[in-house]
């Protein structure tokens, strides 16, 4: 499996063999959409794909991002960040399922929930609510609520 070191990371395609070219096409935005798995040596990794838009525009969705290092307090913040400004474009994070249904988002939600309120994410899709670039203040506080309400009762539903 191809990997390369691009933009201060190490690269390779989640699923797929990919060349090298062809990692290089998809990272740079004009390839099909891969998932890629990635690596800032002692500060984070994860896994998104990218795709463009009709409108030209790039999506990036966020599947997995790991904070690594014995300082993180704003290591996920600085990540989103540069991921951002690597490829210039919107993120959307796709949450896994609850490891415990009784809770009804992951345990990382909050932090998430508090990234998407300063912009730093775009869109939340979790498995009990979805909250796109253009949601309402409304929804907004509703989905802040059922957090709260969950954490106020100790993470049971």
């Amino acid at each position: 499996m191809a990997d390369i070191d691009w933009k201060g990371a190490k690269w390779q395609a989640y699923y797929s063999s990919v060349s090298i070219p062809e990692l290089l096409t998809v990272l740079k935005g004009y390839g099909p959409m891969e998932v890629l798995c990635f690596e800032v040596r002692g500060r984070f990794k994860g896994q998104l794909s990218l795709c463009l838009t009709e409108d030209g525009s790039k999506e990036i969705t966020l599947y997995h991002l790991e904070v690594c290092g014995q300082k993180r307090a704003g290591c996920g913040r600085q990540a989103l960040r540069w991921i951002r400004e690597t490829f210039r474009g919107t993120i959307f994070l796709e949450f896994p399922n609850s490891p415990d249904p009784e809770i009804g988002f992951h345990p990382t939600m909050p932090f998430w929930f508090q990234m998407y309120r300063e912009g730093l994410v775009d869109a939340l899709d979790c498995e009990n609510f979805y909250l796109t670039p253009q949601a309402t203040t409304e929804q907004i506080n509703e989905v802040r609520e059922h957090i709260m309400s969950v954490l106020d009762r100790g993470g049971k539903g």
